[in-house]
């Protein structure tokens, strides 16, 4: 006997292969509501940390990202939306207040599991008495990073694990092939000296063998004076370095013309990733960051 459906002010007879293709359609719509329901709403400080927690959640969301690429993570400045969106986290990934100054108060009230970076196992350096904040710069210390949120998304989320543990040993996989071409790209025994003006690059740098001759500041937000300026001129001279690895803010004309050393070229490398494409990865990122310091490979043969 065919079932019947109830349904409004009438009755309609159903034959059991339409019932079975509704209960299918039903039980399908009921999983896809629980997989959107099991999303968990990450939310990362900064653009790299961003694309590292996209590898991990690839497949399942998206991480949202709360400083823009005109703000400075010293000195956030924080809009109404920008906090209502980090109260809407259920995982909030920072570095800690050695890089975005004042997130700690902001981070300290959420109703969301905290990870911050400087918190985890990490391999970590110095610089001026304090723990470099920049450790999104160490392929190691992004995978500890992915690995330490896919264990938060997991306890969360079990629903999603095996996707969140497959995305991070895609990751993982991903890392070291990315260590292997870029060593093959930098090449660190026949890396020509140069200098970098902010001293943010020791996790890359270190990672793969190179070492800058000077700095002009280990803090960006403090300018150099004529005395540094001219300390780094005798270092850079004395080291016959060719290139300087600036970031984006500085003004290199006004360097050129202070250093007044001809043939000098300044290659801009950016650690906070502003102005990435939507599509680009962390190793995109980081290839990225790997072809800028080969810039100074270039120059220094052309210099020869």
């Amino acid at each position: 006997m065919a079932g019947v459906i109830y349904h409004s002010s009438f009755v309609l007879a159903a034959t059991p292969d339409v019932l079975l293709n509704r209960f299918t359609f039903a039980l399908a719509a009921l999983l896809f509501n629980v997989t959107v329901l099991a999303q968990v709403n990450v939310v990362t400080s900064i653009r790299p940390l961003q694309l590292i927690a996209s590898e991990i959640t690839q497949g399942v969301s998206m991480p949202a990202v709360i400083l823009e690429n005109s703000q400075d993570p010293h000195h956030p400045a924080l809009r109404p939306s920008q906090r209502q969106q980090m109260s809407e986290a259920e995982i909030f990934l920072w570095v800690g207040p050695g890089l975005e100054t004042g997130f700690d108060r902001v981070a300290a009230n959420l109703d969301a599991a905290v990870i911050k970076a400087l918190e985890l196992p990490l391999h970590l350096y110095h610089v001026g008495g304090q723990p470099d904040p920049h450790v999104w710069l160490s392929l190691a210390n992004a995978g500890l990073i992915g690995e330490a949120l896919a264990l938060e998304l997991t306890r969360q989320d079990p629903l999603n694990a095996a996707l969140y543990s497959n995305n991070l040993d895609r990751f993982s996989n991903k890392l070291a092939e990315h260590e292997e071409r870029i060593n093959s790209l930098l090449d660190a025994d026949t890396f020509p000296p140069y200098a970098v003006y902010h001293d943010a690059f020791q996790y890359f740098e270190t990672q793969f063998g190179l070492s800058h001759e000077t700095s002009f500041t280990a803090n960006e937000e403090l300018q150099p004076g004529i005395r540094k300026i001219l300390q780094v001129k005798n270092i850079i001279e004395a080291a016959n370095a060719k290139c300087i690895i600036v970031n984006p803010s500085v003004n290199t004309e006004f360097l050129q013309n202070q250093l007044g050393i001809k043939d000098l070229k300044f290659v801009e490398a950016d650690q906070l990733g502003s102005g990435l494409g939507s599509e680009t990865t962390y190793t995109d990122f980081m290839l990225g960051l790997a072809s800028s310091f080969s810039n100074c490979r270039n120059n220094n043969q052309a210099a020869q």
